[in-house]
């Protein structure tokens, strides 16, 4: 089995915001249930736990917030994060790269390691929190009518980057010039949550 790898950094344009429920109760019924084998389940759902506890002082449960995973090293994403701005924008560019049933091709031919991508200042230093806490509000029509809820999320600012490495088990339609194409979609929709308002843009470079 013939696998080739590209080293890829990402330098967000804008802010990019966490995305993972604050409430570990909420994350482990819709997030964690969705993780490819058990222990990964386990190990997310153990992450939300500690991250929660850690930040009970300044978020109320109750409120919609998302935060970062972080560890005793710092702020990071986890690689399928990277695999879902893949597919996502792999499913909105399959016609004009032409390869049809692509985000499935993604999922089963495309590979990013390392498990934790830590953002990390220009310098290299790794990122221990988060910059601030966007909130804004949501409007929604209900039974009761239109409601209006308040959303959160925690924020880092650019500079900010990360770097993680890209492997392609061999396709004869999906390449990794495929995969440059599908990242160049980074400029004008990026990743993390509420990037339909622009947040989590990134432009990319190949490493050697």
């Amino acid at each position: 089995m013939k696998i080739e790898k590209a080293k890829i950094k990402l330098n967000f344009l804008d802010g990019i915001l966490g995305s993972m429920p604050a409430d570990p109760a909420i994350y482990t019924k819709f997030v964690a249930a969705k993780a490819p084998a058990g222990w990964l389940s386990n190990e997310e759902i153990l992450n939300a736990e500690e991250l929660a506890a850690s930040k009970e002082a300044d978020f109320d449960a109750d409120r919609n917030v998302t935060v970062f995973p972080q560890d005793e090293t710092g702020i990071f994403l986890y690689n399928y994060h990277i695999k879902g701005f893949l597919k996502e924008a792999g499913n909105v560019l399959k016609d004009q790269v032409k390869i049809k049933n692509l985000r499935s091709k993604l999922d089963n031919y495309v590979f990013v390691n390392p498990r934790k991508i830590y953002l990390t200042r220009p310098g290299g230093e790794i990122v221990a929190e988060e910059d601030d806490v966007l909130e804004r509000p949501l409007r929604g029509q209900t039974a009761r009518g239109e409601r209006i809820t308040l959303l959160a999320s925690e924020r880092v600012l650019p500079p900010v980057q990360i770097v993680f490495t890209v492997e392609l088990i061999e396709h004869k339609e999906v390449t990794l010039d495929t995969i440059r194409a599908i990242l160049d979609y980074g400029k004008f929709k990026g990743m993390g949550q509420w990037r339909n308002a622009g947040w989590g843009r990134f432009e990319w470079e190949e490493l050697d």
